[in-house]
C-alpha cells in the first residue's frame, strides 16, 4: 500500500498512452505548470523562530519530531525555486468516469536550501534539493453513478477528529449506496511509517434522523486499536438539530479499553440568534493516531456559543469554553469573541480569544488577537492581509507558549484566462513565554501558474 511508486509508474503510462484513445473513450487532459521562488530567513536563532511558524494561529503546521518528518516540508525554505507540473486526465467509459490527477516536482532552476531544525536533525522547507525530474503524488479517482473509487495520494484525509483527522495519507476510500444504504471502507497507509488503517462506516437516512455505524481499525509495529461507534444526526424541529457519537475504544497490547463521547446541539432561537452547545468527553486510556483532540485521553470539553446576526453585513460570534483534564492541577477556561463582516468588496474578520490555563496550571494564560481582511479590488485581483499578535503568561521552564506578531499579505492576480500570479509576504517577531529565546523570520513566496 505505500509502494505509491507502483501507481506513480502506472500514472505515467496512462498520462502516456492515453492520447491514442482520446477519441473513443472521450479522454480529456489538462494541467498545470506552477513555477515557484520562495526565499526565507530565520533570523539568528532558527529553532526558536521555526517554533514561531508552527503555530496554530501562524501556519499550523507540524515541527518534526524523532524518526518523523511531520510538516517540514511546509516551512519556508531559505530559497527555492522550483517548477511543479500537475496532469489531469479525465474520461469516461459509458455512465464510469475516471480522473487521473499526477503532481510531479522537477527543481531544475536552483537547488534548494534549506534550515535544520537542530532539535531533531531535519531540514525545514521544500525537500527537493536536486535537479532531477521527480514524480510526487497520483490520485486515481473513478466514479459512476453510486459509487466513488480513489486510489493513490489521499491528501487532507479526514475520518473522525478520534481516528484520523486531516492527515496526508496513501491508499484505498471506496463510498458507495447500496439499498439506500451509504458504505464506506478505506485502507490507508501513511508515507515511511508502518502504521495501517483500516475501516467501514454504514449510514442510513430515516428522514429526521441518520445513523452511521463505525468500525475502524489501527495497526502499529507496537499496538493495534479498534474503534468501533454509533453517530446520529437528528433534527427534531426546524430550528432545533442534534448530533452525538459514542465510540469504543479497545487497545490490544496495553490490554485497555475506553470510550470517546461527543453530543452537540444547534439552536435557532430567533432570525438574529443563533445558540450552540457542545460537551465531549474521552476516557482514560484512550487510544487514537493522528486526532484532533484536546488530549489525547481522560478529559471533558463544555462549550456555550451564539451567533448573532447584527444585520446582513456583520455577525458577531461568542464562545466559552472549559476544558478539564485528570491529570492536570488546574481547569483550562477560553472566552472567544469574533465579528464576520462584508463592507463592499471587503470581507473582514476579527477575533480575540483570551484562555486562562492555557498550559492546565496557573500562569499559562494566553490571549490572541487576530485580524484578516480581503479585498476583491476586480474580477481579476484579490488582496489579502492578517495580523496575529499573541500574548502569553510566564510559565516557568516548560517554554510551551510563546509570545509573536504575525502578518501576512497577499497578491492574486489572473494575468489572463489560463494565467495566474499569486504572492504571499510574511514575516514573525516573537520570543518563547519567559523571553528566554528570541525568534524573528520572513518569506516571500511567489508563484506563476499557467493552466493548459
Amino acid at each position: 500500500m505505500r509502494k505509491i511508486s507502483l501507481l506513480l509508474t502506472f500514472a505515467l503510462v496512462v498520462a502516456l498512452t492515453v492520447p491514442a484513445f482520446a477519441a473513443v473513450d472521450n479522454v480529456e487532459i489538462t494541467g498545470e505548470v506552477e513555477t515557484v521562488f520562495e526565499i526565507g530567513h530565520y533570523g539568528e536563532d532558527e529553532d526558536t523562530t521555526a517554533e514561531l511558524w508552527q503555530e496554530g494561529d501562524v501556519l499550523d503546521i507540524d515541527l518534526p519530531e524523532a524518526g518523523d518528518r511531520k510538516d517540514g516540508d511546509d516551512f519556508p525554505a531559505e530559497k527555492a525555486f522550483y517548477q511543479t507540473i500537475n496532469l489531469n486526465i479525465t474520461g469516461n467509459v459509458d455512465n464510469i468516469n475516471f480522473d487521473l490527477a499526477v503532481d510531479t516536482i522537477t527543481n531544475s532552476f536552483a537547488e534548494a536550501t534549506r534550515v535544520l531544525y537542530s532539535n531533531t536533525g531535519y531540514d525545514l522547507g521544500e525537500n527537493d534539493d536536486t535537479n532531477q525530474f521527480k514524480m510526487d503524488t497520483a490520485l486515481l479517482t473513478v466514479t459512476n453513478d453510486v459509487s466513488t473509487l480513489k486510489a493513490g495520494d489521499l491528501n487532507g484525509t479526514k475520518v473522525d477528529k478520534y481516528f484520523i483527522n486531516d492527515e496526508d495519507m496513501e491508499g484505498v476510500d471506496i463510498t458507495t449506496t447500496v439499498a439506500d444504504v451509504d458504505v464506506r471502507s478505506f485502507v490507508l497507509g501513511k508515507d515511511e511509517k508502518e502504521d495501517d488503517f483500516y475501516g467501514v462506516t454504514v449510514a442510513k437516512d430515516f428522514g429526521a434522523t441518520k445513523l452511521t455505524g463505525k468500525l475502524y481499525h489501527a495497526r502499529e509495529a507496537a499496538e493495534k486499536v479498534t474503534d468501533l461507534a454509533l453517530e446520529a444526526k437528528s433534527t427534531v424541529s426546524n430550528a432545533l438539530t442534534v448530533n452525538g457519537q459514542l465510540a469504543f475504544n479497545s487497545a490490544k497490547e496495553a490490554d485497555t479499553t475506553s470510550s470517546f463521547f461527543n453530543v452537540n446541539a444547534n439552536y435557532v432561537l430567533t432570525d438574529m440568534v443563533t445558540v450552540r452547545g457542545e460537551f465531549e468527553t474521552v476516557g482514560e486510556d484512550f487510544v487514537s493516531y493522528y486526532n484532533d483532540l484536546e488530549k489525547d485521553d481522560d478529559y471533558n470539553k463544555f462549550n456555550v456559543g451564539s451567533d448573532f446576526a447584527l444585520n446582513d453585513n456583520n455577525t458577531l460570534k461568542a464562545d466559552y469554553t472549559v476544558y478539564d483534564h485528570a491529570n492536570d492541577p488546574e481547569k483550562k477556561n477560553a472566552i472567544k469573541l469574533a465579528l464576520d463582516n462584508t463592507t463592499g468588496a471587503f470581507t473582514n474578520t476579527a477575533s480575540v480569544e483570551f484562555t486562562k490555563n492555557n498550559g492546565y496550571e496557573e500562569n499559562t494564560d494566553i490571549t490572541v488577537l487576530t485580524l484578516e481582511s480581503e479585498y476583491a479590488m476586480s474580477d481579476i485581483t484579490t488582496i489579502t492581509a492578517k495580523l496575529v499578535k499573541q500574548a502569553a503568561d510566564d510559565v516557568s521552564a516548560n517554554n510551551d507558549y510563546v509570545k509573536y506578531t504575525y502578518l501576512a499579505a497577499g497578491l492574486d492576480h489572473k494575468l489572463s484566462d489560463n494565467i495566474s500570479w499569486n504572492t504571499e509576504a510574511k514575516y514573525i517577531t516573537g520570543s518563547n513565554s519567559d523571553d528566554t529565546d528570541d525568534g524573528e523570520g520572513n518569506s516571500l513566496k511567489t508563484k506563476l501558474k499557467v493552466s493548459f
